[in-house]
């Protein structure tokens, strides 16, 4: 969670050349980083991109290694690195641990695979994206100020279960405070791929867990099968059915806005969701975001307002 701090990170960096270097009796000694990379203002990156003002050998080990272009094209910001010719042939790594059957499931979120697997990590301000990595950045750190109002938990449940499938999107946020003034935070991320009777236990959990008022249900895969597979499981609180009556981008475009206006702050381990929201293209974008969805559909709830072709609950309708 630290590398996503801002803050957190250039403290590393700056300390790097505020203490570390001058703690090296000889100047001349070697110093050796070691890290997997995270982020791109990491300390890596800050290294290799001159941070420092000095030259540093550089030995890069993607999970999969490509020959087929040298150091600098794949690589060009890395102006002051060294290469270090690692000396191995094309493909996985090490494919005891990763190969050919773990592709998909490596890298269906872009930022994790090219950050911790290909060691390259990227910027995610893509244009067109509703949430950008500055906004991801202010709500980790925002603080919240009035007390709590709500909490409930949201299901983005997938009409299918195989390989296939999309995931299950269950999201827990919080309201607090009311009118203008009002500030959310999202709670934590429960998604996965599950079994009907999987994402009932995991939602009934995450409800507990949170003390929350209500789960909230998108019906547009089969509302009354959703809400019986809860029942089923054991749920007797409240159920709240919304049925998402027009695109992606007129339910995400409002909750965007909450952000960009700083009033959501993110709690815990959403690297995750958070990949997903950066990832978010409305115009180019093929596959459901499921923990998007499901993070909307709660904050939508706990916002009260009904922007035009967001979400009508049933007991609307």
């Amino acid at each position: 969670d630290d590398a996503y701090s801002e803050i957190v990170r250039d403290g590393v960096n700056n300390r790097f050349n505020e203490t570390i270097k001058s703690r090296l009796a000889i100047e001349t000694t070697p110093m050796i980083v070691i890290m997997q990379r995270i982020h791109y203002h990491d300390l890596s990156g800050y290294l290799l991109r001159g941070g420092s003002g000095e030259k540093w050998h550089h030995l890069n080990l993607p999970v999969i290694i490509d020959n087929s272009q040298p150091y600098a094209a794949q690589y060009p910001e890395n102006s002051h690195a060294i290469p270090i010719d690692h000396g191995l042939p094309d493909g996985w790594l090490w494919p005891f641990k990763h190969n050919e059957s773990h592709r998909v499931s490596l890298f269906s979120h872009r930022r994790t695979a090219e950050a911790q697997y290909m060691q390259k990590p990227r910027r995610f301000n893509a244009e067109g994206a509703l949430w950008t990595e500055a906004m991801i950045s202010a709500a980790r750190e925002l603080q919240i100020h009035h007390d709590k109002v709500r909490t409930v938990v949201a299901i983005d449940p997938q009409a299918t279960n195989s390989d296939e499938s999309d995931e299950t999107g269950i999201v827990a946020a919080s309201s607090y405070g009311a009118g203008d003034k009002k500030q959310f935070s999202v709670d934590g991320d429960y998604s996965g791929k599950y079994s009907p009777a999987g994402w009932a236990k995991k939602s009934i959990s995450a409800y507990e867990q949170h003390e929350a008022d209500a789960i909230v249900i998108e019906t547009n895969q089969g509302g009354d099968m959703a809400e019986e597979t809860l029942r089923n499981a054991g749920f007797k609180g409240r159920i709240i059915r919304v049925h998402a009556s027009k695109g992606k981008y007129a339910r995400a475009e409002p909750i965007s806005a909450l952000y960009e206006q700083g009033r959501v702050a993110n709690h815990g381990n959403l690297y995750v969701l958070e990949n997903q929201l950066m990832e978010y293209i409305p115009a180019t974008a093929k596959k459901s975001p499921d923990r998007l969805d499901a993070m909307v559909y709660a904050l939508t709830e706990l916002n009260g307002s009904q922007p035009v072709g967001m979400m009508i609950p049933k007991r609307l309708r």
